[in-house]
């Protein structure tokens, strides 16, 4: 037996803040009025087309900017790859002693190289006249190049970065870099050249691109270098000047004879010198359908990233929904606009607090974002939904916040993939400590400036030495760097890797301090000690902090080895046996075995060996 409800339940339940939605929307139907609806319909229309362009602006930019800075990041490991390559001892000999027959072992470099990077397509070394010495082509030895740009420049002391330019040969897209090579003197004795395959940069571009939006690339001189469409590719934005339009064809740049201009004279203006991102809008000289672009600009190169969407793709289906909704108002509102207001305001208050609030979380304004409604209908659930919305937008802000405190590029990935969690796990490592020797004294007699600038020229020449040998750099700790060989990444033959890493940080410490020597400034002095051992490795901290480190007795004797360097004649790298045992079957190395020695805070001697560095450079 139902029982019936009492007065006042009958009245809660006749208030229209208890109707359901819709017993709103048939009222509404029938009582609004025409004109005020459609005024209102066309404003939030426009409000809302504006807000749309607005938003998709900003998405097209920030898409943009993000392509720029991945290319802007290719360019810069390429020249990286380049200064690695140049600032090689063979290479050095071959230029610098007419070594030719120390071809052989700068082409096994090269190879090597091409091996481990597929973006690369050429690798060549240019003597002082211009001759290429040696090539990973060996069809490219002896040819004289003194006439190409990239050699004008390297052998003049400057970097060279050319424009993408379409072998006539292959007919695809390629990219030149040059750096001069030096003697240990300083003099530029030739010319490291490579070419990197044009794909890679254009696949970069490409991943922006989906059903709608369209990527390409745009040099500066306002030509189409990369496109989709090939009626737009290698056509220039606005005509371009006669010189420049000349020099381009007699380069023969992009293979092709002649290059057609676009006419879109303002979306070039809009481009040309910026310096950040930003966004414009055209209409298609191929299609003629108006577009709308984000565009960034390369800090490495004078190319500009474009990503371009039709308006019609996001314009089209709020139009189309704002029709529809006036033919039906039409349909009905006619007969009873006289008393359409009354009614209008039920919904407008709810939906303004809503949009209100919807605002507000786009501010970050999350302390204003919940909204209070009075009704107990659909849109009151929709509060209710909108409010845990809010909560759990907070929450991934907070966790986002949190995670932007882990700085560590070596383990992002791990954390993002969800394969790193905080805790530890147990690892066997090889760990790396290396500082400067007397850095106080030195630094006395410096300006806090001067001691900054110092130590960030030599912490990036050691950061980069253990680079290509898997090392994670762990901490800096003053002067003092602690590498990780092992974690967070497994890694075959640590204790060989920890090794080399250490010989060529001595060896990019003798060029630092040529550098420094040419200024006038002191040499510096550094101990290296390694120590392999089982560690926890893991996340260590705070809820405000955390990083990713390693903790264990091996840690503790890498620092004391690195102090002992001070007593030890020569300067070796020092190691433990645990080290040793990795390297000793190693002919190529001078290793020195030092006998048990005491460490400060162990109740056992550690048997320790000094490495003095490759036999064949004794």
């Amino acid at each position: 037996m139902t029982a019936t409800p009492s007065l006042p339940q009958w009245r809660a339940r006749m208030r229209p803040a208890a109707w359901s939605i819709s017993v709103k929307l048939g009222v509404a139907l029938v009582l609004t009025a025409l004109l005020p609806m459609v005024i209102a319909g066309y404003i939030n229309l426009q409000a809302s087309l504006t807000r749309v362009e607005a938003g998709e602006a900003r998405s097209l930019e920030q898409l943009a900017s993000t392509t720029a800075g991945r290319i802007d990041q290719f360019i810069r490991d390429s020249s990286h790859i380049l200064a690695y390559f140049a600032w090689n001892a063979d290479v050095i000999r071959l230029v610098g002693n007419d070594d030719t027959a120390g071809r052989t072992r700068v082409e096994e470099t090269m190879g090597r190289l091409l091996s481990a990077n597929g973006d690369i397509e050429l690798l060549m070394v240019l003597d002082r006249r211009g001759r290429v010495a040696a090539a990973s082509k060996p069809e490219y030895v002896g040819r004289p190049l003194g006439f190409r740009e990239y050699f004008k420049e390297g052998i003049a002391g400057r970097e060279f970065l050319s424009h993408m330019e379409v072998g006539t040969a292959s007919g695809k897209p390629g990219l030149y870099l040059a750096l001069p090579v030096r003697t240990g003197t300083g003099l530029i004795a030739g010319v490291a050249v490579m070419k990197m395959r044009g794909q890679a940069i254009t696949t970069i571009v490409d991943a922006s691109r989906n059903d709608v939006r369209t990527a390409f690339l745009i040099d500066g001189d306002g030509v189409i270098i990369h496109h989709p469409d090939r009626r737009s590719l290698y056509h220039s934005l606005a005509p371009l000047p006669a010189d420049i339009l000349k020099q381009i064809i007699d380069e023969k740049r992009f293979g092709v004879d002649k290059v057609d201009s676009l006419n879109l004279t303002d979306f070039w203006d809009a481009i040309r010198g910026a310096q950040i991102a930003g966004h414009a809008a055209y209409r298609s000289a191929i299609d003629g359908e108006e577009k709308i672009a984000g565009f960034s600009p390369l800090d490495s190169h004078n190319w500009t990233v474009a990503v371009s969407e039709h308006k019609s793709a996001f314009i089209r289906p709020l139009a189309a929904l704002y029709t529809n909704a006036l033919w039906s108002a039409l349909a009905v509102g006619v007969v009873f606009s006289g008393i359409a207001l009354l009614f209008a305001q039920l919904f407008l208050r709810p939906i303004r607090r809503l949009t209100a609030a919807a605002e507000a979380v786009r501010r970050g304004d999350y302390a204003h974002a919940p909204v209070r409604l009075p009704s107990q209908d659909e849109l009151g659930a929709l509060a209710e939904t909108f409010n845990a919305m809010v909560v759990g937008v907070k929450e991934r802000e907070r966790e986002r916040d949190i995670f932007g405190r882990v700085v560590s590029p070596e383990v992002r990935e791990k954390l993002l993939s969800g394969q790193l969690s905080l805790g530890g796990e147990n690892r066997r490592v090889s760990v790396l400590f290396s500082d400067i020797r007397d850095f106080s004294t030195l630094s006395e007699k410096m300006s806090p400036q001067d001691v900054v600038a110092m130590l960030n020229e030599y912490l990036t020449e050691m950061t980069e030495a253990v680079r290509p040998w898997g090392g994670y750099v762990n901490n800096f700790i003053g002067d003092a760097i602690v590498v990780v060989f092992g974690a967070p990444e497994h890694k075959a033959e640590i204790e060989w890797c920890a090794v080399a890493a250490a010989l060529d940080m001595k060896e990019r410490l003798e060029t630092v301090n040529r550098r420094r020597a040419e200024l006038g400034d002191v040499a510096l002095k550094t101990g290296i000690g390694i120590s392999t051992g089982k560690v926890v490795a893991g996340q260590v901290g705070s809820l405000e902090r955390f990083l990713y480190t390693v903790i264990g007795d091996a840690v503790n004797v890498a620092a004391r080895l690195e102090a002992m360097t001070k007593e030890v004649d020569g300067n070796p790298v020092l190691i433990n046996a645990a080290t040793y045992e990795g390297i000793r079957h190693r002919d190529d190395l001078l290793i020195d075995d030092l006998g048990p020695r005491p460490v400060k805070g162990r109740a056992e001697p550690v048997h320790v060996y000094g490495v003095r560095g490759h036999k064949a450079l004794a």
